[in-house]
């Protein structure tokens, strides 16, 4: 067996590898960059995402259910494989992508935060030389890993969220239109540009014990993490406004901030601060991983391990690259609601009507 094939996954890996992939924007600025474009209705953005992106993927498992192996392998027995190449070639720059943008927009948070001093290369390069050294242990040990971490994640989100229900105001979320109706779908596009990372769970399709296991990774890790994400960015617009809200560079350290417990319990947002750079590593390690993982099979490597100093040292070299955060705010504009999303909408669609019109029976529900 290739070596970068994964072992045997679980529910529980499953879920962790849905909820980390899909999980970091709400510790970015995205939530900012939403509100800018849809106003007060920025957090029903994150409802039809969520269900269009749940139901892309349950697309998914009918074709795996139907043609068991990964999605390049399944991609190339139903479309061809010129196709399965230009499928693996999107992938693999969405999730490229997300490695580079999430490394250089979680540096640049932790330099706003924590370490003001530090030398912005010396934080990229903490970044993704720590994702790059923890893929050595496995993609099963990550997920392990990141399913332990998971309470504490959602633990500490519920903590801040619960802690400023004080400073809720439910009358800023009105308009519940926002900007308009149609000002919400381009960061509804965003948000399904966002989920690409879902793709890991087809990539590692045969590692799963069952289609049924898939998902409850996606019902159980997507949801949850979509669920999260509508409740802050909620919270986030009852607490500052609309117009107050756009203007906040990382809208959860903020509200963190707000927290007051006692005069001799403060700063509750330097946890946070661990937290996002815990998630940051394992959500850049896991979108490395899979983009490494396309390039194997694209190519037939027998290992990807020669390729992951390369690889690690091109996204810390990339990610420093746009001169501040508003150049990456651009980027993020134009890839994940023009780019991305279209192609995240479109594959699983050509996958699941090439397997009615091939009329593909079901062979075995082991994926």
């Amino acid at each position: 067996m290739d070596d970068y094939n994964s072992g045997r996954m679980g529910m529980s890996e499953g879920i962790a590898l849905a909820f980390i992939v899909t999980f970091p924007p709400v510790f970015l600025s995205h939530p900012s960059t939403l509100v800018t474009s849809a106003g007060s209705g920025a957090w029903l953005t994150g409802i039809p995402a969520g269900f269009i992106s749940g139901a892309l993927m349950f697309m998914m498992t009918y074709v795996l259910a139907r043609y068991p192996g990964d999605l390049i392998s399944i991609t190339e027995q139903l479309l061809g494989q010129m196709l399965a190449y230009v499928v693996g070639l999107f992938y693999f720059i969405v999730l490229f992508s997300f490695a580079i943008l999430w490394a250089r927009e979680f540096a640049e948070n932790t330099l706003l935060t924590a370490l003001p001093y530090a030398d912005f290369p010396f934080v990229v390069a903490c970044y993704t030389l720590s994702a790059g050294f923890i893929l050595f242990a496995g993609i099963e040990n990550i997920c392990r890993a990141t399913y332990i971490l998971l309470p504490f994640i959602i633990g500490g989100i519920a903590m801040v969220l619960t802690g400023i229900v004080p400073l809720d105001r439910p009358y800023n979320l009105l308009p519940w239109q926002g900007n308009g109706l149609f000002s919400l779908i381009k960061p509804t596009l965003s948000l399904i540009g966002l989920s690409g990372g879902l793709s890991i769970l087809t990539l590692l399709a045969p590692a799963f014990q069952s289609v049924k296991t898939m998902k409850g990774a996606v019902i159980f890790g997507y949801g949850g993490s979509a669920v999260i994400r509508i409740l802050s960015i909620a919270t986030f617009t009852m607490v500052f406004g609309a117009n107050v809200a756009k203007e906040k560079t990382l809208p959860f350290y903020e509200m963190a901030r707000l927290i007051y417990i006692n005069r001799y319990l403060q700063r509750f947002e330097a946890i946070f601060i661990l937290l996002w750079v815990m998630v940051g590593i394992l959500a850049i390690a896991i979108s490395l991983y899979g983009a490494l993982f396309i390039t194997a099979k694209l190519f037939k490597l027998p290992t990807i391990k020669p390729l992951l100093p390369a690889m690690t040292l091109i996204i810390a070299q990339v990610a420093m690259i746009p001169p501040d955060s508003n150049s990456i705010s651009v980027i993020e504009s134009i890839l994940y609601p023009y780019v991305f999303a279209p192609g995240i909408i479109i594959i699983p669609s050509a996958l699941l009507i090439a397997v009615i019109v091939k009329g593909g029976k079901k062979q075995c529900t082991h994926v």
